[in-house]
């Protein structure tokens, strides 16, 4: 790790796909109370190669009549995800959104567990996962994963 990706602070990634080049992370900011957020590139504008194995599947599906399942979960393998990294005395920040706990794990290396949420609106995709900087527990890292489908429930 270079000194540039140290000042940044974590970066991680979630490509499916060899070839793939995106960035995904948080920046601490002089004022820990106002974090910045990055994300490079697009899973969107990604042309996937395929595979003679892949475009046998879609070939298979198709004449089973389930194509477009098939075309649902390669469109789900690619997720978008963005983190902040909040310095709080509270897990859980108001973001505007109503949230629906689901899980809670422990993470390796850390004292301290990693809650999962999803948003409660109806047929709204977004995930969302909470836990304590391992390094720093002042701070709360909070990761969302996909876009919300409505306006904000405040």
């Amino acid at each position: 790790m270079n000194d540039a990706e140290t000042n940044l602070g974590r970066r991680f990634s979630d490509d499916t796909y060899s070839g793939m080049n995106h960035s995904y992370g948080y920046q601490t900011s002089d004022d820990a109370h106002h974090p910045a957020a990055f994300f490079s590139g697009s899973s969107s504008s990604f042309d996937h190669p395929k595979s003679p194995s892949t475009n046998a599947s879609v070939a298979a599906a198709t004449a089973t009549g389930s194509a477009e399942k098939q075309i649902k979960k390669e469109k789900k393998k690619v997720k978008e995800r963005v983190a902040f990294k909040t310095q709080s005395d509270v897990e859980v920040l108001d973001d505007g959104f109503k949230w629906r706990k689901y899980g809670k794990k422990m993470v390796k290396n850390s004292p301290n567990p990693r809650n999962y949420f999803k948003c409660s609106a109806d047929g709204c995709p977004v995930k969302k996962r909470v836990e304590r900087d391992g390094d720093d527990p002042r701070f709360v890292i909070t990761t969302y994963e996909g876009f919300h489908n409505h306006s904000s429930m405040n």
